[in-house]
C-alpha cells in the first residue's frame, strides 16, 4: 500500500516507518524539512498537506505529528493537535487517493488510573490532555472526512531511541539516584516500541469492519511492574535500586516543591511523587482482537533498550 505518515522525525513516526517499508509498504513522511523519503509539508500549512496528498496519493494516512510540551511551553499553544487536525481533515476530505487515516491521540485524554466510561468520556491532563481530546472531538465530529478512521490512545512509550525525557531515568539508576517508592507493587500499561508499532501497521490493513470508528488503547500485552522493570534495568547496569519508606519520599516533594517554586532543580515533587505511585491499566482486549498479543516481552525490551543506551552513553 501506499501509505503517508505525519510526524515522521520523530520517535514513533521513524520506527513505524521503517516497520512498513520492511513490511514491503511504499511510504513516505511529512515533514518540515528535508529528509530522505519524505515529502515536505506542515499539519499548519492546508496548502502543503493537500500538494502532499495529491502528490503521492497514499490510501493510508497515519497522523503522529503532535506538539508536545516534554521540552518546555509549546511554541504553538498546541495549535497542531487542534487546528492542524482539522486541516489534515479538509485535505483528506479532498483527497480521493486517501482510504484510511489512524489518528494518534494520548492516555492524557483522561486521567490516568480512572477508566473512562465511554470513548467520549474526557478528563484531560494539562494542556497537552486537552489539546488532543479536542483533536480527538474534532476527527468524531468530522466523521474522519468521510474515510475509514481509527483514534489510538499511546501510554509511555519506551525502547531504543526513545528521546532524552525518559532516558533520564537510565542515567538515574546508573549513577545510584534512583529509588523505588514504599514496598507496593505498581502496574502500569506502558507500549514497547517494537509492538507499539506491529499494533499501528496492523491497524493499516485490517478490514474496515474491525476497526472504523474505534478508539483503541495500544499497549503491551504484558503491563510493565515498575519495580521489576527498573530493576532490570539496574541489573543491566551493574547497579542495585534502593527503597525509600513513603513517608520520607513525601518530606522530599515537599522540600522539592519548595525548591521548584524557586525555580532551583527539583528531582522529586508532590506531583512527580503522584504519577509515580500511580498504577494504570489499560483493557487491551479490543487491540488484541485485531492484532493479536504483542510479542516483545518485557524482559526481552528490557534487554535490548539497556543495550541500546549503554552503546549511546559508551559514545
Amino acid at each position: 500500500m501506499k501509505i503517508l505518515i505525519t510526524g515522521s522525525s520523530g520517535f514513533v513516526g521513524k520506527a513505524l516507518l521503517e516497520r512498513l517499508v520492511a513490511e514491503g509498504h511504499e511510504v513516505r513522511g511529512l515533514s518540515r524539512g528535508d529528509r530522505p523519503m519524505s515529502l515536505k509539508g506542515d499539519l499548519m500549512d492546508p496548502a502543503s498537506l493537500a500538494a502532499a496528498l495529491e502528490t503521492f496519493r497514499p490510501e493510508v494516512v497515519f497522523n503522529l505529528a503532535a506538539e508536545t510540551d516534554l521540552k518546555g511551553p509549546p511554541k504553538n499553544d498546541y495549535r497542531a493537535n487542534t487546528d492542524g487536525v482539522t486541516h489534515l481533515i479538509e485535505a483528506v476530505a479532498a483527497a480521493p487517493s486517501v482510504q484510511r487515516v489512524i489518528w494518534m491521540s494520548s492516555q492524557l485524554v483522561h486521567r490516568p488510573g480512572n477508566t473512562p466510561t465511554s470513548d467520549t468520556d474526557y478528563d484531560p491532563i494539562g494542556g497537552y490532555g486537552e489539546s488532543k481530546a479536542e483533536g480527538e472531538r474534532r476527527v468524531r465530529a468530522a466523521d474522519g472526512a468521510g474515510r475509514t478512521w481509527v483514534i489510538t490512545r499511546s501510554t509511555t512509550i519506551w525502547g531504543p531511541g526513545m528521546s532524552p525525557y525518559y532516558t533520564g531515568m537510565f542515567r538515574l539508576i546508573r549513577r545510584g539516584l534512583y529509588f523505588h517508592v514504599g514496598g507496593r507493587p505498581l502496574r502500569k500499561s506502558y507500549s514497547y516500541i517494537d509492538n507499539l508499532t506491529a499494533q499501528l501497521a496492523t491497524l493499516a490493513t485490517a478490514s474496515a469492519d474491525a476497526v472504523h470508528r474505534r478508539t483503541f488503547y495500544l499497549a503491551d500485552s504484558e503491563p510493565v511492574e515498575l519495580r521489576a522493570w527498573a530493576d532490570g534495568f539496574a541489573e543491566a547496569f551493574g547497579k542495585r535500586i534502593f527503597t525509600l519508606p513513603l513517608p520520607v519520599a513525601r518530606a522530599m516533594a515537599m522540600v522539592g516543591d519548595g525548591a521548584s517554586r524557586l525555580g532551583l532543580p527539583a528531582p522529586l515533587t508532590t506531583a512527580r511523587l503522584k504519577n509515580m505511585l500511580t498504577e494504570y491499566l489499560y483493557d487491551t482486549a479490543p487491540i488484541e482482537g485485531v492484532h493479536g498479543v504483542t510479542t516483545v516481552s518485557n524482559a526481552e525490551g528490557v534487554r535490548r533498550t539497556a543495550e541500546w543506551f549503554l552503546r549511546g552513553d559508551a559514545a
